[in-house]
C-alpha cells in the first residue's frame, strides 16, 4: 500500500467515526440524555402590567434611548472637529 492509500483509508474512518458521533450528540440534544425530562420553574415572578402602563413604560425607554442617541452623536461630532482641527495644524505648520 501506498503512502497515499494510507491517508485516504484515514479518511474514511475518520468519516465513519464522525458519522457514529454525530448519531451519539443527535441524541444527546433530541431528549436522549437524564436532564431532558427535567422542569425548571423560573425563580422570577414578573408582575403583570397593565396594556397603557406597558405603552408608557415603552415611551419613557424610547425618549431616553433618543436622548443617549443624541448625546452620543454630539459626542462623535466634537470628536471629528477636533481630530480635523489636529489635522490641519499638522499639516500647515
Amino acid at each position: 500500500m501506498s503512502s497515499g492509500a494510507g491517508h485516504i483509508m484515514d479518511m474514511m474512518n475518520r468519516i465513519r467515526q464522525n458519522a457514529a458521533l454525530k448519531v451519539s450528540r443527535r441524541n444527546k440534544f433530541k431528549g436522549g440524555n437524564k436532564y431532558s425530562n427535567t422542569v425548571v420553574k423560573s425563580e422570577y415572578d414578573f408582575p403583570e402590567v397593565s396594556n397603557s402602563e406597558l405603552e408608557r413604560i415603552k415611551t419613557k425607554i424610547r425618549e431616553e434611548a433618543s436622548k443617549e442617541n443624541k448625546k452620543r452623536r454630539v459626542y462623535l461630532i466634537f470628536f471629528a472637529v477636533a481630530v480635523l482641527v489636529v489635522f490641519i495644524i499638522f499639516n500647515y505648520y
